[in-house]
This record gives structure tokens, C-alpha cells and sequence, in this order.
């Protein structure tokens, strides 16, 4: 989506490159730090506060209209998303019933993959319908959605 709002708003291919390179940056940043974030936070409270990070920067997208605070906005996406993923597979390993890690990790790669397909196709068609602001607002609202339900479930 970021390729194609940064095209919407008149970016250069160069700048929406730098945009989506701070997103890869803070997600790799943001790995070097997970060892001294988890030891002050359970692994709960780490999902839970990717996932609003993630979901307010979402919502922020349709606001920002220049690259420096797109590559700002991108940074702080990448610092929630990067955080959320090493957190998801440990909670997978600490709750999947004994023996069955193998099948539960395998479970969750076959759903990632498979929103990999549906949810471009369910959000390009959205974003070709009514525009790409409800689009960045619905995944920021699925995001914080997560993140309460997550949350309540610590």
C-alpha cells in the first residue's frame, strides 16, 4: 500500500524507496533490542504494544504527505511490526500442547501465507473502490483490535 499512496501523493520512485527502506531498517533495529525488551516486559505486553504501535501508525498514513515524515511514519510501523513477530512465535512455543510445536508453527505459517494472497487482493479491491485512507484505517483498526484483544487475553 505504501508504494502506491507514496505514488498517489506525488513521491518519487527514490523517495518511496527510502520510505519502505526505514520501515526495513527499524525492523531490523528493532531485533537488537528485543533482548533487553523482554526482560523488562512479558511477552504479552510486548504483542500488545506492537500491535497499537502498528495500528495508530496505520492510522496516521492518509495524514502524512511528505517523504522525511512518511520515513518517520514507516520507522515506527517497522519498530511494531518487527517487534510483533519474534513475540508471536514464542507465545506460539510456550502454548502449543507439548509435542505439537512443529504443527502449531505450521498452522500459523500456512495462515500467513494465505493472507499474504487474500489480503491484498480484499484491500486492493477496497482501496480501488473507495480510495486508500479507509484502507489504512481498516488495517490500523484490525491492528489495535489485535492489540486490545491481546491485552485482555495477558
Amino acid at each position: 500500500m505504501v508504494p502506491v499512496y507514496g505514488a498517489t501523493i506525488g513521491l518519487s520512485a527514490s523517495q518511496i524507496g527510502l520510505v519502505l527502506a526505514s520501515f526495513a531498517a527499524a525492523t531490523f533495529a528493532v531485533r537488537f533490542g528485543m533482548r533487553w525488551i523482554v526482560r523488562r516486559y512479558s511477552e504479552h505486553q510486548v504483542l500488545t504494544i506492537a500491535l497499537f504501535v502498528a495500528g495508530v501508525a496505520y492510522f496516521m498514513f492518509p495524514f502524512v504527505h511528505t517523504a522525511p515524515a512518511l520515513m518517520c511514519l514507516s520507522f515506527t510501523l517497522g519498530l511494531g511490526l518487527g517487534m510483533s513477530q519474534p513475540m508471536v512465535m514464542s507465545l506460539l512455543h510456550t502454548h502449543a500442547p507439548p509435542g505439537r510445536m512443529g504443527e502449531a508453527a505450521g498452522v500459523r505459517m500456512s495462515l500467513v501465507q494465505s493472507m499474504s494472497c487474500a489480503v491484498p487482493l480484499v484491500f486492493g479491491a477496497l482501496g480501488a473502490t473507495v480510495g486508500l485512507t479507509p484502507v489504512f484505517w481498516s488495517v490500523g483498526l484490525c491492528l489495535t483490535t489485535g492489540g486490545w484483544l491481546t491485552k485482555r487475553a495477558a
